[in-house]
């Protein structure tokens, strides 16, 4: 056991996935699915500290995982960090109602995305 927190990242696009592992793999422990239901998989037996997610995949897009995890109870109150490159009006809006704890746009730099899940922890703990 490597005493890392545990990141799940999930995005239908497995570049974006070696790209998160590759910014992430020093600090935390990266986990990865190429879909929602890939996801709830995982997450019905292992367990995250927080969630990356995609909202463009197919069969079930990120807001219906959103919805979907939230019914969970160990999942209710897990920071989820939406990073896509769905960029419109009310996007935002539209995550942070489906209870994201916020939106960060592809490409993401590394020192972003890390000081964002820094922060999401910390308000978590």
């Amino acid at each position: 056991m490597s005493g890392k927190r545990i990141v799940l990242a999930i995005d239908d696009n497995m570049m974006q996935l070696d790209m998160f592992g590759k910014m992430l793999g020093d600090k935390y422990d990266v986990r990865t699915a190429n879909s929602a239901s890939h996801a709830l998989n995982y997450l019905n037996s292992d367990k995250a500290d927080i969630i990356l997610l995609d909202i463009e995949m197919p069969n079930i897009s990120g807001f219906d995982f959103l919805l979907d995890i939230r019914k969970i109870p160990s999942y209710m109150d897990v920071p989820i960090i939406i990073v896509s490159g769905t960029v419109g009006p009310g996007f935002t809006d539209q995550a942070k109602a489906a209870s994201a704890y916020t939106v960060l746009h592809k490409p993401v730099k590394t020192d972003d995305l890390i000081a964002t899940i820094e922060e999401a922890l910390a308000v978590k703990a």
